[in-house]
């Protein structure tokens, strides 16, 4: 029988892994370098340099987050219209508010359409806080 996306995901992936060690107290930058394939953690640090101030680093990191979340969500048999994990979700408010910032305007609309799509809204800040613990 083949596990759901959302089961072989928190089963598989380093996001689990990389949030785990940051919650224990290692810094974004060690649990990403550490964790290279965890969009989770690039997606955190892309929200970290959001909130410092610098959305061309934010935009990177949750660009390279939000990819491989997708591609994490692909292989594990993820398709159009299904939930999305909180790599994904986080990446893709980072995303948007670092392009809008940066005035990439269509990426900015695709990342709210598709956080919209999710029932979110790319501004919560209380959400996007929740995320990235």
């Amino acid at each position: 029988m083949r596990e759901s996306a959302a089961a072989l995901t928190l089963r598989s992936h380093p996001d689990q892994a990389a949030r785990a060690e940051y919650q224990a107290g290692a810094d974004l930058k060690s649990v990403a370098a550490a964790w290279l394939e965890s969009g989770w953690a690039w997606g955190a640090l892309g929200a970290a340099a959001l909130g410092d101030g610098d959305p061309v680093a934010a935009y990177s990191h949750a660009f390279l987050g939000q990819a491989l979340a997708f591609r994490a969500l692909r292989e594990a048999g993820w398709a159009d219209g299904q939930p999305v994990d909180a790599a994904a979700l986080l990446s893709a408010m980072v995303t948007a508010q670092a392009a809008e910032a940066l005035g990439e305007d269509g990426q900015a609309a695709r990342a709210k359409a598709f956080v919209a799509e999710l029932g979110h809204d790319v501004h919560d800040a209380e959400l996007l806080a929740a995320l990235t613990r």
